[in-house]
C-alpha cells in the first residue's frame, strides 16, 4: 500500500524546476515502513524526505524502517545539518530498527557514517550493501519479538541464559555445603 508519493515542484509550464526531480515513496509492509528516496541532490531535499518518514513513522508503529536511497548524492555533513535528529525522532516513540541501503559505494560510505553517529547515541541504525541483507536484519528483530509474545519457552539470549545457569549451580553448591555442615557431628 502506498502511503505517500512525492515529486519535486514543477514550473507553471509543467517543466521541472531542475534538470533532475527528487522523489520519494513511502509504503507500508507487514511491520516494516519502506521509505525510498530517488535523485536527491541537496540537504534540503534530504530533510524534506526525512520529515515525511518521521511523520509516517508516527502514524504506523512498525518495528523496522527500511530506507532505500537511489541515484542520489551522498551527504557526509550529517551533524551540521542535524540529520541525525530525524533518526532520534524515529526511534523516540518505540524501539525501532532502521536499515539504510544505498545503491553506490559513496552512498554506502555515507550511510556507514550515519550508522556510527546513530549507534553512539544508542540508536539501532545499520547500513547495508543491499536490500536483501537489510530485510533479513529487520525480520530477525520481528521474529524475536514474535517468540517473546508466544511466551512459555525461555527465549533469552545465550549470555543471559548462561549467567542464570551459573547462578543456579552456585546456589545448589551453597545448599549442599550448608546441608553437609549441619549433618556433620559437632565436636564436644
Amino acid at each position: 500500500m502506498v502511503l505517500l508519493n512525492h515529486q519535486n515542484a514543477r514550473s507553471r509550464q509543467g517543466r521541472p524546476l531542475r534538470s533532475i526531480d527528487m522523489g520519494y515513496r513511502i509504503t507500508t509492509e507487514p511491520d516494516i515502513l519502506r521509505a525510498e528516496l530517488f535523485d536527491r541532490e541537496t540537504v534540503e531535499e534530504t530533510q524534506t524526505f526525512l520529515r515525511a518518514v518521521v511523520r509516517e513513522g508516527g502514524k504506523y508503529r512498525h518495528s523496522g524502517i527500511l530506507i532505500l536511497v537511489r541515484s542520489s548524492k551522498p551527504i557526509f555533513q550529517v551533524v551540521p545539518h542535524r540529520l541525525i535528529e530525524y533518526f532520534e525522532e524515529l526511534s523516540a516513540s518505540s524501539p525501532r530498527r532502521i536499515a539504510l541501503v544505498g545503491d553506490t559505494r559513496d552512498l554506502c560510505m555515507s550511510h556507514d557514517y550515519i550508522e556510527l553517529l546513530a549507534r553512539q547515541r544508542g540508536l539501532d541504525v545499520r547500513s547495508f550493501p543491499d536490500e536483501t541483507a537489510a530485510l533479513l536484519w529487520l525480520k530477525q528483530q520481528r521474529q524475536r519479538q514474535d517468540r517473546r509474545q508466544q511466551g512459555g519457552v525461555d527465549r533469552r539470549e545465550p549470555q543471559e541464559r548462561r549467567q542464570r545457569q551459573e547462578q543456579r549451580a552456585q546456589n545448589e553448591r551453597r545448599s549442599r555445603e550448608r546441608r553437609a555442615s549441619s549433618e556433620s557431628p559437632s565436636s564436644a
